[in-house]
């Protein structure tokens, strides 16, 4: 995913392409968040900027890119969905900051006002991290375990297991013989000859099945 939108003054969001970027109102009223000046470290005084802030979602979490604005700002900017930012056209800007979604500092940019050039990313020390997302679950496997031969009218037990982090995998036990019983995983084999049981898992957070089978001689 991506998104794109253009902020002119504090708060006006035109040619907004996506949803990923949300912008905020400060609980207190107002239009911008007085924040702490990021760039600035230490020092005797607290100094505090007017910013505006977006809420920037995606399925790694959510963060906050912070705008230190003017009536007179006007930029483009472009959202690559993983938290990375192009600030286009920058008028009458010069500053900018990542934070998580409880305002611990990320990074900050320099932009060209300031910069001359290319904008500028500081991560100053002890920086608070991105949110990352969870690898996403997989299920490349099923292996169905147990006996090979049996007794016509006994009973056998069978177990299974899977490759894969799926944790949502649920099995279904057949046999291609009519006259077999199956309860879960146990098999009351009924006639002679051989059959062939089959196994099938199923993972619906991932989306796909598996099967295993074993050929049984009943005699």
């Amino acid at each position: 995913m991506s998104d794109s939108l253009v902020l002119t003054g504090v708060k006006d969001v035109r040619k907004h392409t996506g949803t990923e970027m949300l912008r905020l109102n400060p609980k207190g009223g107002g239009d911008t968040f007085q924040l702490k000046r990021w760039w600035v470290e230490g020092g005797i005084s607290t100094v505090y900027e007017d910013a505006t802030v977006f809420n920037v979602t995606t399925a790694a979490g959510v963060v906050k890119l912070a705008l230190a604005t003017s009536m007179s700002t006007n930029v483009r900017i472009d959202h690559d969905g993983s938290f990375n930012f192009t600030f286009i056209g920058s008028n009458e800007l010069s500053r900018a900051a990542l934070f998580t979604d409880t305002f611990e500092l990320i990074e900050h940019y320099v932009l060209p006002a300031i910069s001359g050039g290319k904008v500028m990313t500081v991560t100053p020390p002890g920086a608070a991290s991105r949110p990352t997302a969870a690898p996403a679950k997989t299920f490349t496997g099923v292996t169905l375990t147990g006996a090979d031969t049996a007794t016509d009218g006994d009973t056998e037990s069978y177990t299974t297991s899977k490759t894969g982090t799926a944790t949502d995998v649920t099995y279904v036990l057949t046999s291609d013989d009519a006259n077999d019983v199956i309860s879960t995983l146990d098999v009351e084999f009924n006639g002679t000859g051989s059959r062939v049981l089959t196994l099938t898992g199923s993972s619906a957070e991932v989306g796909n099945s598996q099967t295993d089978t074993i050929t049984v001689v009943v005699s």
